[in-house]
């Protein structure tokens, strides 16, 4: 399996989609007895236990330049604990597909970010998509009557944290892949962020009536599928796609969540909303497709 083929990594992304879309479904039911930075915890203590089981097993040597150490804690701040912490937070207020929609918005802000990190100029075809964009983000969150009432402006929020969490994430973690394998940063963000929420989980541990069979093979499913298989794929997308591409994967994961959401949960949404979400993620793809452009004009203009 050659994974620097990018007809590989889009099968595989494709499949990541699928998964975090379930990771929402599974998790919010437990998350109403559990606190998020617990089940967090769960999370990546199981993925650090299966990273250790595949080194062990086929003998990975992960070598480590401990000025990265800083780094790699930034990238699991970022990544892994803010971004779950946003999110798994936000499912308390908003319904599934409404916390994905607004996550959605991380490939717009991408743009913001090229403009002051990397001084990039700001075309008008990519600010209009920004704008088309937010003004499915306000369709959202606009035609909900009780946001503000009901306490949703606060899901609204925190839903926002993941998104700028994933670009800061990405300005970082992509420079770490001429250094380290992908495994190697797995490993190490992973491990970082199962330490910095052990002191945490283990003062917070669950319910014993908490614990059942669902909460098991729900933390089973996001250590194991979700931490460990899809920040994988993650990276080396990074690595071989490019931030981009990758983030336009993040497009997909409402329309599947709503259906999932439907499904499962029984969640309503209302149809304008639904219209909302849609003019988002068309105003998110239309950015993403035309910065893809231009980055490969810009390559092949390189001398």
């Amino acid at each position: 399996m050659n994974l620097n083929s990018p007809k590989l990594n889009y099968i595989i992304m494709i499949s990541v989609v699928f998964l975090c879309a379930f990771e929402y479904i599974f998790a919010k039911p437990i998350l109403e007895s559990v606190p998020a930075l617990t089940v967090i915890w769960f999370k990546y203590v199981i993925s650090f236990a299966v990273l250790i089981c595949i080194k062990l097993v086929r003998g990975i040597h992960i070598p480590f330049i401990l000025r990265d150490m800083p780094v790699f804690v930034a990238l699991a701040l970022l990544g892994e604990v803010f971004y779950y912490l946003g999110s798994f937070s936000a499912l308390s207020y908003l319904p599934v597909a409404l916390v994905t929609v607004v996550i959605a918005m991380a490939p717009v802000l991408s743009i913001v970010f090229d403009r002051f990190i990397y001084k990039r100029k700001i075309r008008i075809p990519v600010a209009l998509g920004v704008g088309v964009s937010l003004m499915g983000i306000f369709m959202v969150a606009g035609v909900d009557i009780g946001m503000v009432t009901s306490g949703r402006f606060i899901g609204y929020l925190l839903a926002v944290l993941p998104a700028v969490c994933a670009n800061l994430y990405n300005v970082i973690a992509i420079k770490l892949t001429t250094r380290y394998s992908t495994f190697e940063i797995s490993f190490y963000i992973i491990g970082a962020t199962a330490i910095i929420c052990t002191p945490y989980g283990l003062s917070h541990l669950p319910a014993s009536n908490s614990i059942n069979v669902f909460f098991v093979l729900t933390v089973v499913y996001l250590g194991v599928m979700v931490a460990s298989y899809g920040l994988f794929a993650y990276v080396n997308s990074l690595k071989i796609l490019g931030a981009t591409t990758t983030l336009l994967f993040s497009n997909f994961v409402p329309v599947v969540a709503c259906v999932f959401g439907w499904l499962f949960l029984k969640e309503t949404i209302l149809p304008l909303q639904l219209v909302g979400g849609a003019i988002a993620l068309i105003g998110c793809a239309a950015v993403i497709w035309y910065k893809g452009r231009i980055e490969i004009l810009e390559m092949k203009v390189k001398p």
